[in-house]
């Protein structure tokens, strides 16, 4: 099962951002894309035409954590975490 994008840093609050990062453990581009739909995000992202990919992107690193007690993987990007995870009750 693909895990859904639940929010990201901007729109969540420092708490349970702080608690998440905190205990975040990095990941692998592969791993992360078993969760994650990717070539949705590198649209999202703006990457789909440009030519780069998120895989080669030296400045984006992949996570896997908890998000208010539920399992999540997230991806930092620009500083700015998005956040996926299987449970859509976290909103």
């Amino acid at each position: 099962m693909k895990y859904q994008f639940i929010t990201d840093c901007v729109s969540s609050c420092a708490k349970d951002i702080h608690d998440m990062t905190d205990n975040a453990r990095e990941i692998t581009y592969e791993t992360f894309r078993r969760y994650v739909d990717t070539r949705e995000l590198e649209e999202m992202l703006g990457y789909k035409g440009s030519g780069l990919k998120i895989k080669n992107d030296w400045a984006v690193s992949f996570y896997r954590s908890k998000y208010r007690g539920k399992t999540c993987v997230y991806i930092l990007w620009s500083s700015i975490e998005y956040i996926y995870s299987p449970q859509m009750e976290l909103l």
